[in-house]
């Protein structure tokens, strides 16, 4: 069956219109949606990973308090003292004690995250006789992870959460409360062993502080060693290692719920490290839920463009085919009716300027035959002017050739200095002015330099010695036409001649790896930044040279000036090799 034919104009353009409008609309929807979404994924992950690098700094900075409270106890003198002479005798005295134990109770009341510090002989045994008597003797002579400190050989090591100084039995997460810090108590002068140290700290205070960090970002946080037992947590996620199944590379499994992992060592002690979850299906459904709220609102958006589109092409199309009806009548030779505009809007304007159009169609056709007549006169005066500008303008071979010919009148009279200064000046102004290449080999520039010397000589004498290093290799690399000669000429200029007395112009042409560097070095008086903009011969000032370096090579080849008073100048730039 043949599908009817839409020949209504307004219908098509609802129909076309609104096909366009939803492809578009669905597009920018899943578009949105779908950048939308990995975004706010990203944006997650970031805020994530940075909260983990603050609470692992933080604990690196908790670690490291506590070292240093250790090791100021360790230097304590009266600490220090008693536990020298305590190590060379092997006998307790609880008479010559008493500054011992004042000064460990002191720090204990300095810091308020240590509960107590207990001191051990070499062959541990317990030098404090509160803590040497039942049940602290029992938790401190049956501690394993001591043991394992003085076996191990580390000079310091955290524990495990445990009771001290409680005794319970099978203890659950709640109940370990302390933390201890074992350390080794050497001899300040051979460095020996002369006891132990336990700090036993509040678990709570060590990590008090990056509770506010968790919160609102993980849906829990935990401490672990290296073992994957449990040192701390924050949040409702019960935690056992047992339970804990590893997914990929940053996903990890507990009681069936999927959770993205964020993992980072602590530094100040690679023994622990601290992971954060965040719950994926939580995350997931968030993101469904903006998704389900763009494409509502696309929907939405589609139904109402339909509907626009419908109003407005009508009143579109019905204008045009006014319009439409009063051009047939023209093209047949009759002068339309005046159009009526039913609206006041831009088709009112249309309308309007259509009658404009018809009214003003014969004036207007004169006109733009007039028009036409005066724009020919105007190309014509144009083409004069510039005729006239040009022959204005001298003649460069003329000025070739006039200086040809005093140069045969200095041979014919033995000129020799007139005959050696014309021929300099005009192998440079032809070079000056030569427009047929920008790029010259660099053996060219530097004749076109020694050119430029010659002539000043007969001005200034010997007042410039030119001295210059090219690897004979680089002798037809070629270089941006006119690059060394005003460079010498500002040398000559703002160094040499304020100088009053002669001086040197070092010309270094170094072939590196990827370009060349050229550097020109004088011994004057120095330059300012305000004679930076000098012209001379050929108008080419040091700005120029930096403009067109740019212009060919771009910005990284850049004219460098350095410059000190009373000693001299370097000017050096690089350009890249050409041949």
């Amino acid at each position: 069956m043949k599908m009817k034919r839409i020949t209504k104009i307004s219908n098509r353009i609802t129909i076309y219109f609104s096909i366009i409008i939803l492809c578009l609309t669905l597009a920018i929807t899943s578009s949105i949606s779908h950048i939308f979404s990995k975004e706010i994924i990203k944006q997650y992950n970031n805020v994530a990973s940075e909260k983990i690098t603050v609470i692992s700094k933080i604990l690196n900075e908790n670690l490291d308090s506590i070292r240093h409270d250790s090791y100021m106890i360790e230097n304590d003198k009266n600490v220090y003292d008693y536990m020298s002479k305590l190590n060379q005798n092997n006998s307790i005295n609880s008479a010559n004690n008493t500054a011992f134990f004042n000064s460990l109770s002191e720090y204990c009341k300095w810091n308020n995250y240590i509960t107590s510090i207990i001191p051990l002989t070499t062959d541990k045994k317990i030098m404090d006789p509160l803590y040497s008597k039942y049940p602290y003797s029992s938790l401190i002579y049956g501690n394993k992870e001591l043991d394992s400190f003085i076996e191990s050989g580390y000079s310091n090591k955290f524990s495990s959460p445990n009771t001290f100084p409680f005794n319970y039995a099978d203890p659950d997460y709640d109940k370990k409360t302390t933390i201890t810090y074992f350390s080794r108590y050497l001899d300040k002068e051979n460095y020996s062993l002369i006891g132990y140290l336990m700090i036993n700290i509040k678990k709570k205070s060590l990590f008090a502080n990056i509770d506010d960090y968790c919160s609102g970002v993980f849906n829990s946080t935990f401490i672990l060693d290296k073992s994957g037992n449990l040192i701390y947590k924050i949040g409702n996620i019960n935690y056992n290692k047992a339970m804990l199944e590893k997914v990929n590379t940053d996903t990890v499994k507990i009681n069936n719920t999927k959770y993205i992992e964020f993992n980072s060592v602590i530094e100040a002690y690679p023994e622990w490290r601290v992971i954060g979850l965040i719950s994926l299906d939580s995350l997931t459904k968030n993101l469904d839920t903006i998704r389900s709220l763009i494409y509502c609102i696309g929907i939405f958006s589609i139904i109402i463009v339909i509907f626009i589109s419908h109003i407005t092409s009508k009143k579109i199309t019905d204008p045009i085919y006014d319009i439409t009806k009063a051009m047939n009548k023209f093209e047949n030779g009759e002068w339309p009716d005046k159009l009526e505009a039913k609206t006041e809007d831009e088709l009112k304007y249309l309308i309007t300027c259509f009658n404009k159009m018809i009214n003003n169609m014969r004036s207007l056709i004169e006109q733009i035959y007039k028009e036409e007549e005066e724009n020919k006169k105007l190309e014509v005066e144009a083409m004069k002017t510039q005729l006239d500008l040009l022959q204005s303008q001298i003649n460069p071979h003329f000025i070739h050739n006039t200086l040809n010919t005093i140069n045969y009148l200095a041979i014919k009279n033995n000129q020799n200095e007139i005959r050696e200064l014309i021929q300099s000046f005009n192998s440079l102004l032809r070079q000056s002015i030569s427009t047929s290449k920008k790029f010259i080999t660099l053996e060219e520039e530097l004749t076109c330099t020694e050119n430029y010397l010659r002539i000043q000589k007969y001005r200034y004498g010997d007042i410039v010695k030119l001295v210059y290093n090219m690897p004979e290799e680089l002798n037809n690399c070629l270089i941006p036409k006119l690059i060394l000669q005003p460079l010498i000429e500002n040398s000559l200029y703002h160094g040499i001649v304020p100088k009053g007395y002669a001086g040197t112009i070092r010309i270094d042409i170094l072939k590196k790896e990827k370009f060349i560097t050229i550097r020109v070095i004088d011994d004057g008086v120095g330059i300012g930044k305000q004679k930076s903009s000098h012209k001379g011969f050929n108008g080419i000032s040091l700005d120029n040279i930096k403009e067109r370096l740019k212009l060919y090579f771009g910005s990284e080849y850049n004219l460098k000036v350095y410059s000190k008073t009373g000693i001299g100048t370097c000017i050096e730039f690089n350009i890249p090799y050409i041949y």
